[in-house]
Parts: C-alpha cells; structure tokens; sequence
C-alpha cells in the first residue's frame, strides 16, 4: 500500500507539473517574456518537478524536455543539443574513460590506497586529504568537471577501503570535502578554470593589467583561506558524528579487550572493516583515537560488507604492466592539460588522444567502455548544459539582467552590501542563466559600469560574483556537480544530502566575501 501510494503522489506531482507547465504556455502571464522564453521556463519547471519526484529517470525526463523545447517552444535542434557538439561533452567522454582506465587497471585503488596511508586512518585526516588534493591539482588541470570525474571515483574508493558506508554521513563528507577543494580555488587563480580567464576578459584593459596571476591570487587570498577553514570545521561537524566507521566497530565492552579469551575472531573482522589487515585491536584502536570523541559509545551504522572491501595489505607489489602504461598515460594526460596555455592543445583533443591509447596499449577494451562509462548519465548532462543555449536562444538572460540591473544599483551605497548583495542576487538567478560564463559576461555588463561610478574597482564585483556563481541545489546547475556526482553514478552520496551542504557552502563563500571587505578597502579596491 505504501509503494502504491507513493507511485500515487508522484503521478499527481509529476501531472501538476504539466499542468503548471501548459498554464504558462498557453496564457502567457509574465510581463517582458516572449511566447517562446514564457514556454522554455514551463518546460523547465515541469522538467525539474518531474526530477524531483523521480516519476521518470532522470535522463529520461531531460530528452522529454528537449524535445518539448523543440516541438512546442520553437527553439532550435542546434540550441537544444548544443553540448553534444562542444569540446565539454567531449572532455567529460574522455574523462569519465579515464576514470574507466584508473579503475579497471588497478591504478585507483593503489592512489587510494597511498592517500590512505600517507595520511592517518580517521576521517577528519581524509577530509583535510580531499581539501588538500583539490586545492593543489586546482591550478593544473582548467576544467573543474574533469577534476570532478576524476577524483570523484578516487574519494568513493578511499572511502570504500576505510569501510565507509556509501551515501552515509562519513562519504557524504568525503564527496563534499572532495567536491569543496576543487572548486575553492578557482576563484582565486585564474588558471584553475576556463571561468576565470572568461571573467578576466570582461574586465576593462587597464583592471586586466593590474591583475596578473599572483596580484589575482594575492587579493582573493582571504577568501580562499577563511572558506576552506569553514568548510574544514562545517564537515567535520555535519558529518564527522553520529555515525561510527567501520574501524569504530571495535567496543569497548570488557569481552573485546586485547588478550580476552575467544577474542580473536571478532579482533580479526573488526580490523577488517577497519580497511587494516590483521594486527591487533591496537592498530585500529590508534586509528580512531582522533574520533573517539565522536562516535564512542554509538552503535555502528556504517562499515562496509566484508565480502566487497579487503583488507589493506602491506603493500600491493611492483606496477604491473597495465598500471604503469595507465599510469604514464594519466600523467602525460595531466601534464598536457596544464601546459595548455604553452601549446595550444585542447584539453578535448588531449582527453580523446588519451582515450585512444587506452585502447592501443590495451588498458581497457570495448567491453569495458560500454559497461564502464555512464552512458545516461553522459546523456543528461549533455541535455542540462545545453540549457544556457536555450535560454540565450530564447532571450531569456536579458529578460534577467534587465529585471535584476536595479536591484544592483541600490546596493551600490555600503560596500558589505555590495559584495554580499551580488553574491545573493548570483545565487537567485543561476537558477534561471544556467551558464556560468553566460552568466558572469551579463551581470558583467551591468556591474562595470556600475563600478566606475561609484569608484570601486570592477575586480571586486566580478569576484563577488565568481565566488558565488557555483551552486548544485538542482543538477543541471554544475558542470562540476554533474562530473563529479555521475562518475560514482550517484553511489556515493545522496543528491537530497548534498543539496543541502550545497547552502552550507555558499553560505561560507558569503562569509569569506565580508571578511574580505575590509582587506580590499586596505589594498584600495573598495
């Protein structure tokens, strides 16, 4: 009864979204918007309703809904699908194969297994871990959804062999910790986004001069610091209590005492969810004594099954041959992305090059690409990034930026007014200007001007905004999200979860903003 009942409610959200969606179409209420912008943002509130409440799979959903865009709001099939035809649904291909190669060679659980051992057993040393790994691979690697596709699948196996439950409260610090070092630092070095070097391009010429890389990072410096510190303590607090790991499964009850008669097997099993091979209840018990505050006392929910997870061993032997010809290919890979500025080689032509030497040196093989690579959710993505097309195509950002210029102008007055009120205002209107370049080239156009004639210097909005332009409460809203989230085909974490950390996060770059302010009135930019 209740299976039917729920099938009941979703049927009933997903017609009132339909409904809701025809309303708009065919009365046409909303001053300013053409019949054609009126019936895309119909098509999309029933779209997202209808991903809400799951009454289709999600890729699904997204083909009705271009469709729709195509045979009821007119807009074109080149708009619609514009993604499939650009270097990002290419790049995203080439990654999610690498991520195929890491995983199926054995080169992902080795790094796993490295970052594991290199720092403590607890999970406040693997969040530090991810904020780290993030925060230094940032500059290196211009696309924030390749970092995401890549290093997602890495914290899920880190996870994994520290016997964490998938999509319990210590993966879901893992995923948002992972999700949190890649893109902090994009903001503050151009280099670590295809976004910063479009956000310096609407900058005016003599503002592009006073701003190399290292003015850049110097000015955003505080940002970044005090943002990661939040995030740092906010995890650890959202997600480092009330649920006990695996290596926590070790009681405190006198019968599982070292040297307790009949103790040996249940030491044995509980270092074995602990991801440790078999040392004594010592070696666990060292492990955790970072946590013991935490979970001490709390029955266990996480762990892992036994028969998925083996123990970590005291060393997984030399390369074989198949991880060291992914291993030179991951890193040729890498190197060539970051040097993109010196040879001009597209990361897309790099990541497809990279595809087919995993063939060629027989990393994986064709049944492995087919079964390995998430086709769906390739599908999906490339439908939700085209969304910025759609809405250019039916005037739809200008409709926004037309409505919101006044807003901006009254903030204009208080200078934690400004930066805050910009970095709100972002967070509102992602919601309908789904690209994050289309978004920052308009608000831009409004805000330069603006800065001049209230002496700010336009660096500061720009970055207000660029700090605040992330979000990932809806899907279709992150590149990176996207990346990141299907690389681990949503094991990992749970959207609705991750949603809600997503308020967290912004939630911090605001704070980071207002304590930036006073930094940028002493540097002269407010």
């Amino acid at each position: 009864m209740k299976e039917e009942a729920k099938r009941r409610i979703k049927l009933g959200c997903a017609a009132a979204g339909a409904l809701v969606a025809a309303l708009l179409i065919t009365t046409c209420p909303i001053p300013g918007l053409s019949y054609q912008a009126t019936a895309v943002l119909g098509i999309l509130i029933m779209a997202i309703v209808w991903w809400i409440t799951g009454v289709l799979p999600e890729f699904v959903t997204a083909v009705v809904m271009a469709v729709l865009f195509v045979v009821v709001a007119g807009i074109s099939v080149g708009a619609t699908f514009s993604t499939f035809a650009s270097s990002t649904w290419w790049l995203l291909l080439s990654a999610f194969t690498l991520g195929v190669g890491m995983k199926t060679s054995g080169l992902m659980r080795r790094i796993a297994l490295a970052i594991v051992r290199k720092f403590p057993r607890t999970f406040r040393c693997q969040v530090i871990a991810q904020l780290v790994t993030g925060t230094v691979l940032g500059p290196l690697i211009p696309s924030l959804a390749v970092k995401g596709a890549m290093l997602a699948p890495l914290a899920m196996s880190i996870g994994d062999e520290l016997g964490y439950e998938r999509q319990g409260k210590r993966a879901t610090g893992l995923f948002a910790a992972m999700l949190v070092g890649i893109r902090t630092v994009a903001p503050t070095i151009v280099s670590a986004s295809v976004t910063g070097y479009a956000l310096m391009a609407t900058l005016p010429a003599d503002v592009q001069e006073q701003f190399n890389m290292a003015s850049w990072f110097v000015a955003a410096l505080p940002w970044l610091v005090v943002v990661l510190a939040l995030n740092y303590f906010l995890i650890m607090g959202m997600y480092g209590r009330g649920e006990a790991s695996a290596c926590d499964a070790v009681e405190d009850s006198p019968s599982d005492t070292v040297g307790a008669p009949g103790n040996a097997q249940s030491l044995e099993q509980s270092s074995l969810r602990c991801g440790t091979r078999f040392v004594g209840a010592a070696e666990c018990a060292d492990s955790r004594q970072d946590e013991a505050g935490n979970s001490a006392g709390e029955p266990s929910r996480g762990g892992t099954d036994l028969n998925d997870n083996q123990s970590i061993p005291d060393g997984l032997g030399p390369l074989s041959v198949v991880e060291k010809r992914m291993l030179a290919i991951i890193l040729v890979t890498v190197v060539l992305w970051a040097t993109e500025p010196f040879h001009h080689i597209s990361a897309m032509a790099v990541g497809l090059a990279a595809l087919v030497f995993m063939f060629v040196l027989k990393v994986i093989d064709v049944p492995a690409f087919k079964s390995g690579v998430n086709w769906t959710s390739l599908l999906f993505i490339g439908i939700a990034l085209g969304l910025g097309s759609v809405f250019a195509e039916a005037g739809l950002n200008d409709w926004v930026m037309q409505t919101c210029g006044p807003a901006f102008q009254a903030l204009a007055g208080n200078p934690y007014l400004l930066v805050l009120g910009i970095g709100v205002i972002t967070v509102v209107l992602r919601f309908l200007i789904v690209s994050e370049v289309a978004y920052l080239n308009l608000i831009m156009a409004f805000l330069v001007p603006m800065a001049a004639s209230v002496g700010v210097n336009p660096w500061v909005l720009g970055f207000s905004a660029y700090a605040l332009v992330i979000a990932w409460f809806a899907k279709y809203q992150s590149p990176i999200y996207l990346a990141a989230f299907y690389a681990v085909d949503g094991k990992m974490a749970k959207h609705s979860e991750l949603a809600k950390y997503c308020g967290v996060y912004l939630a911090t770059c605001l704070v980071g903003l207002a304590v930036s302010v006073p930094y940028w009135q002493w540097m002269g930019l407010l």
